[in-house]
C-alpha cells in the first residue's frame, strides 16, 4: 500500500488537554470520552496503520492566556516567555517518550540515518514505526531566539511563526494590511540561520507572501486549503491563488486539510455529511496541481485533532483511517500512480530531504 506523510497533527496538545491515548484505537477512545456529537476523536494507532501513515509532523502548539487568568495548564498554556519555554519542552518531551517506549510504535526522526532507514522500510513495505518530525505551530511566546537551539536538539525541524498573529506578523484573523514587524524579520533570520523549515500556515496574505519571497530556507504551508474554491471564507486562514503561485515558484509544498468548513465554507455542524466528500478534498489538491502544471506541490496536512474531528471531516472518513481512500479518488480523476505517490508522501519527502535531513 502506498504510504502517507501527514504534514500536521496536534497530537501532544490534544493528548494532554483531553487525556487521550493515541496509541489505542479510535473506538476505544470514543468509548471512554464524553459523547460530543460535534467533535469526536479521529486519531489512533490502528487507524494510522489502516490509512498507511508513515510519517507525521506532530505539533508543539501552546495556547496564550491572559495575565489575569488562573495558572496555565502545564504543557499547553502560557502567559509569558518562561511558561512558553517550559511548555514547549514538555510537548517535545512527549514525543521523546513515545520514541523511547519499548512498544516501538513511533520513532522521533532526528538524523538523516534514522530518516533514511525508516523511508527504506516504508518503501519496501516492511514493518516500521511511524516517524515523527516535530513542527512548532505559533511562536508568539518565544522567550529568545537562542531557545530555538534547545528545541532543535529535542527534535524540532519545522516552525510556523504564527497562530493568532501580531507579534511577528499578521495572522489569519488580523487586519489584511498587517505585515511583518521588525522583530518578525529578525525571527525569519533566526530560523533560516538554523536551517529550519518555515511554515506559513495561519499567516494572512500579505505576511505569507512576504515570508515566501524573503525566507532563505525551505518554505511550506503545512495545513492550508484554497480560498478561491470557497464562496464565503471565514477568515484569511487559507491561501489565495497568488500566494499558491509564489509557493510553487519557491519549490514549496502545501498540505490540504480534510476539514469540512475549510473545504466548503457553507458547511456547518449538523449538515448532511454527504455535502463534503473526499472529492471535495481532491478539488483542492487538483487546484494546486493545475496552478503548478504538475503534482509536485500538493500534499496532505490533516490538522487532526486540531479543534475539529468527526463529523467535520469528509463523508467517507469516520477517522484518520479513511484518509487512505484519497488514493482511489485521485486515481479515478486520472492521476497516475507516480503523481499520487507525490501527493501522498514524495513531495513532503523532498521537503524533508532539502530542509530537515540534508
Amino acid at each position: 500500500m502506498m504510504w502517507i506523510i501527514d504534514g500536521h497533527q496536534d497530537i501532544a496538545y490534544e493528548a494532554i488537554l483531553h487525556h487521550r491515548d493515541y496509541k489505542r484505537s479510535v473506538a476505544a477512545s470514543r468509548a471512554v470520552e464524553p459523547d460530543d456529537p460535534t467533535n469526536r476523536i479521529t486519531l489512533g494507532y490502528p487507524e494510522y496503520r489502516e490509512a498507511g501513515i508513515g510519517i507525521i509532523f506532530p505539533t508543539v502548539f501552546l495556547e496564550k492566556i491572559a495575565d489575569g487568568r488562573a495558572d496555565p495548564v502545564p504543557a499547553i498554556q502560557f502567559r509569558n516567555g518562561d511558561e512558553f519555554h517550559r511548555a514547549a519542552l514538555a510537548q517535545l518531551d512527549f514525543y521523546r517518550r513515545w520514541n523511547d517506549d519499548p512498544d516501538g510504535k513511533f520513532r522521533l526522526l532526528r538524523t538523516r540515518a534514522e530518516y533514511d532507514a525508516l523511508v527504506s522500510a516504508l518503501d519496501q513495505g516492511e514493518p516500521a514505526p511511524i516517524g515523527l518530525v516535530p513542527l512548532m505551530e505559533g511562536t508568539e511566546g518565544l522567550r529568545s531566539f537562542s531557545d530555538l537551539d534547545e528545541y532543535i536538539e529535542a527534535g524540532l525541524r519545522i516552525v510556523g511563526p504564527v497562530w493568532a498573529g501580531g507579534r511577528w506578523c499578521g495572522g489569519g484573523m488580523n487586519d489584511p494590511s498587517d505585515g511583518f514587524t521588525a522583530a518578525g524579520y529578525d525571527l525569519l533570520n533566526a530560523l533560516s540561520g538554523r536551517g529550519l523549515i518555515l511554515d506559513v500556515s495561519h499567516m494572512n496574505k500579505k505576511s505569507a507572501e512576504t515570508a515566501i519571497e524573503r525566507y532563505d530556507g525551505v518554505v511550506i504551508a503545512s495545513h492550508c486549503n484554497c480560498i478561491s474554491l470557497l464562496r464565503r471564507p471565514r477568515n484569511q486562514r487559507l491561501l489565495h491563488d497568488d500566494t499558491i503561485r509564489l509557493m510553487i515558484e519557491r519549490g514549496g509544498v502545501i498540505g490540504v486539510v480534510p476539514c469540512n468548513f475549510f473545504l466548503n465554507s457553507e458547511w456547518k455542524s449538523g449538515d448532511d455529511r454527504r455535502l463534503v466528500t473526499l472529492d471535495t478534498l481532491a478539488d483542492h489538491i487538483d487546484h494546486i496541481c493545475q496552478l503548478a502544471g504538475s503534482a509536485d506541490h500538493a500534499a496532505i496536512g490533516t490538522d487532526l485533532d486540531g479543534g475539529f474531528g468527526y463529523p467535520a471531516i469528509p463523508y467517507e472518513m469516520n477517522d484518520i483511517g479513511g484518509l487512505g481512500k484519497i488514493r482511489a479518488v485521485l486515481a479515478k480523476r486520472g492521476y497516475e500512480p507516480s503523481d499520487i505517490a507525490k501527493i501522498c508522501h514524495a513531495n513532503w519527502q523532498r521537503i524533508l530531504e532539502k530542509g530537515a535531513f540534508q
